[in-house]
């Protein structure tokens, strides 16, 4: 890459992000520039057929080479970059708040650490902690967001990058990661606003809350996945997975044979439902913590971010503002990164992870 060499002479650093999905495996690198950021690279490889359950690896060796294949071709000379992936939130991550007292001159990761294993679900010998400082009072009070995996998912991911020859500088959880992408990217003028993440994956989404520029809490959605619409599709229309993919990518309703565009709304209509009554009850519990405050606005990312309509159908029926989520708007790009086309909004939300991971400050 042609700004390898002037980073290294400046001493800024490149972060390579890899965002493993059970559709696709993505990757964003960035440049970290003293007043931006520049898109060095993005890409994508399939991921094979049932390697990847439940966010949970399943088979290694068919993971380890489409990872390969994806970062060979565009990182043929990895030099020292920095290279993050993510966990999924789903796969059994856990996180909540915690206050410690610290005395002067006391080991604080000791205490914050202890602190958090005093009770349950930390006490658990079989997953590691992390935490980061949220606030610092006046009389040694420390609150933090603590973070918790089963060490099993993180040895598993420390292995597959690992046989495939490459070396982790961390690893986060990708619910994190979109969120990082949001406040990196977002004017500081409005990062005080109370806002809603709604990540549509595959066969899973989260909605995740930002109060005051800062992350609250994360709730799974228990229906609202692609999946689930492309089922509510095939029951209704009669079409396979595949068709319902292509309608998506393509954004054209018109595909579907011997069934109007009016029918094929409809059908889209009730599979959205449920997404929408499990994002409202995900709403109603974060406003009953919160004093009934209400998010301000709803960000859509994933690959279920570009369902036709989806957007629109959420708006009407929450009474909420919604728009899907494109933190690479005001990036840089190296040319070679998104060709003479540009990045899609749907190919933006789609690698949004990718690119918190590599907007990650260690």
């Amino acid at each position: 890459m042609a700004l390898d060499l002037i980073a290294k002479i400046r001493g800024e650093r490149q972060t390579i992000g890899v965002d493993i999905g059970h559709y696709s495996i993505k990757t964003v690198c960035v440049h970290h520039k003293r007043k931006n950021y520049c898109v060095l690279a993005m890409d994508m490889e399939p991921t094979p057929e049932g390697a990847f359950v439940d966010n949970e690896i399943q088979d290694e060796a068919k993971i380890r080479e489409a990872l390969i294949r994806l970062m060979t071709r565009n990182f043929p000379e990895m030099s020292k970059d920095d290279l993050v992936a993510s966990i999924g939130w789903t796969a059994g991550v856990l996180a909540d708040k915690s206050v410690a007292k610290v005395p002067k001159n006391g080991n604080e990761d000791a205490i914050v650490v202890q602190t958090a294993q005093a009770k349950p679900p930390f006490d658990d010998q079989d997953i590691m902690l992390d935490y980061q400082v949220m606030e610092r009072g006046e009389k040694g009070e420390i609150k933090s967001l603590v973070v918790a995996a089963k060490n099993k998912i993180l040895a598993d991911y420390s292995k597959l990058f690992s046989s495939a020859g490459y070396k982790l500088t961390a690893i986060d959880v990708d619910v994190f990661c979109i969120a990082n992408a949001y406040v990196a990217t977002t004017p500081e003028d409005r990062l005080a606003e109370t806002v809603a993440l709604l990540d549509i994956g595959e066969k899973k989404s989260t909605l995740t809350f930002l109060h005051k520029g800062e992350f609250h809490s994360v709730r799974t959605l228990t229906a609202g996945s692609v999946n689930s619409v492309v089922a509510t599709l095939s029951r209704h229309l009669g079409i396979d997975a595949a068709t319902c993919h292509e309608m998506f990518e393509k954004n054209d309703l018109t595909m579907v044979k011997d069934r109007s565009v009016a029918e094929v709304e409809s059908a889209l209509q009730l599979a959205f439902e449920e997404l929408v009554n499990s994002v409202e009850f995900g709403i109603r519990y974060f406003s009953s913590s919160e004093s009934g405050e209400k998010p301000v606005r709803l960000l859509l990312c994933g690959g279920g971010a570009n369902l036709p309509g989806i957007c629109e159908f959420l708006k009407q029926k929450l009474s909420l503002d919604c728009c899907i989520l494109n933190p690479f708007m005001n990036m840089e790009f190296d040319p070679a990164a998104v060709g003479e086309s540009g990045l899609s909004v749907a190919l933006a939300s789609i690698y949004t992870p990718a690119l918190g991971l590599a907007l990650r400050k260690f």
